[in-house]
């Protein structure tokens, strides 16, 4: 016998009550899969953002505050590593190449950093619009900055509410390319020449002959017009940007990035650079210590959503139980009728697992859906690129609630199946 058409039929008459029971199991899936899903995605996402980050050496202090200000671009009161120390890596062997990260300014919340135009390049891989920086009031832009090459815009001290608490420097800064996306919050980023900050700061330049002939330019100070306008032409075609830097007294930098030539180097770059005056590290050791924190906080959220689970599925099956005693007069009839017991107990299981496998399914979409909305959320906060994907572990949640369910429908099923006919039908 056929036990489909009264099952359906039995899904048709308490529809109602069948689509609760669906979205039960689907709330329960999906709050499991969302979990499992964004923990993967905000893992990946931040592993991504650190690829090009090898080595970070920095002034002591905290690992974590250098990784959130140099990677993820998240404004935080770290020191200085001096002149003397950071201009040794350009030069050391083992580097393949190094470039100096300085912060402190922003536009709109976007963060200002001086560099290099080595390491747009290496960023990046090269520019998608326009040209590199040859002036220090000219800007390379990250892909998500809301600019246009040939804006100007006039930087300010310090981020957020200190930004427009605290003074405008008074130098307009215009925008002359615009980098290829990177999936990372340097999407968001704005960069000038590192020699663009210290002089807005009043700091050195860095380039020793530069600071010789701006002493001259003031000197000379009262020239005929003709005079300052090739003076200034000549300082226009002698400006020096990025390394070599010569200056007597160079200003110190939050952090330089380093990519070592071979991982003997990097090991060798770290170790070297481990001193009283200096810290070296691997960003992805900073990482894995999140990692560990993120994936004690998952296992927590993760015992709940199994607990969660745990209660729907015992609120249905209670529910099952409850409706199977309306529907014990009917198998009954069939059992008077001649249907075997293995019919009866068939139809009931099925009905159950058609409700726990269209419950789970549509919890799977909807786990992915909410991992997929709150990875844009993140993005859109951070500028870190994750997308949310089901894998391996969300299939396998799914399947371990689908088969639980399978076990568990064999509970009201087994109930009438050992029920006596009579017995049945006088109940009712």
């Amino acid at each position: 016998m056929n036990p489909f058409p009264i099952v359906f039929a039995s899904l048709r008459r308490h529809w109602i009550m069948n689509t609760l029971f669906i979205a039960l199991i689907a709330v329960a899936v999906a709050i499991g899969v969302g979990i499992t899903a964004q923990e993967r995605a905000l893992r990946q996402g931040s592993a991504h953002a650190a690829d090009k980050f090898d080595i970070l050496v920095a002034a002591p202090g905290s690992h974590t505050d250098i990784v959130m200000n140099t990677i993820f671009l998240r404004p935080s009161a770290v020191n200085l590593l001096e002149g003397p120390i950071w201009s040794k890596l350009l030069d050391d062997d083992r580097v393949d190449f190094a470039a100096p990260l300085a912060f402190g300014d922003s536009w709109h919340d976007h963060s200002i950093i001086g560099s290099t135009a080595q390491f747009i390049d290496y960023l990046s891989g090269g520019l998608h619009d326009g040209t590199i920086f040859a002036d220090h009031e000219e800007a390379v832009i990250g892909a998500a900055v809301p600019l246009e090459i040939g804006d100007t815009f006039e930087p300010a001290h310090g981020h957020g509410l200190e930004a427009e608490e605290q003074h405008h420097h008074g130098v307009n800064i215009t925008v002359v390319g615009r980098m290829n996306a990177t999936g990372t919050p340097w999407d968001s980023a704005i960069i000038v020449p590192v020699e663009q900050v210290w002089e807005v700061h009043s700091l050195a330049s860095g380039h020793a002959e530069d600071d010789h002939d701006d002493d001259h330019d003031h000197a000379a100070t009262g020239s005929a017009e003709h005079a300052d306008h090739e003076d200034h032409e000549h300082e226009q075609e002698t400006v020096k940007l990025g390394p070599p830097f010569d200056g007597l007294d160079l200003p110190g930098v939050p952090a330089m990035v380093v990519h070592p030539k071979s991982v003997a180097g990097a090991y060798g770059i770290r170790s070297s650079y481990r001193t009283d005056h200096s810290t070296a590290f691997f960003p992805a050791e900073v990482l894995v210590e999140m990692y560990q924190m993120l994936g004690n906080a998952g296992t927590v959220m993760r015992w709940m959503a199994l607990g969660t689970q745990a209660l729907v599925v015992a609120a249905i099956l209670a529910a099952v139980l409850a409706l199977m005693q309306i529907y014990r007069k009917q198998f009954a009839v069939l059992r008077a009728l001649g249907a075997p017991r293995s019919y009866i107990f068939g139809s009931i299981w099925l009905y159950v697992a058609i409700l726990v496998v269209f419950g789970a399914a549509i919890g799977l979409a909807l786990g992915w859906g909410v991992a997929q909305a709150v990875s844009q959320v993140f993005t859109a906060e951070t500028g870190m690129s994750m997308t949310a994907t089901i894998g391996r572990p969300e299939l396998g949640l799914a399947a371990g609630f689908v088969i639980i369910g399978f076990a568990l429908a064999l509970v009201p099923a087994f109930m009438l199946y050992r029920k006596p006919v009579v017995e049945a039908l006088r109940g009712s």
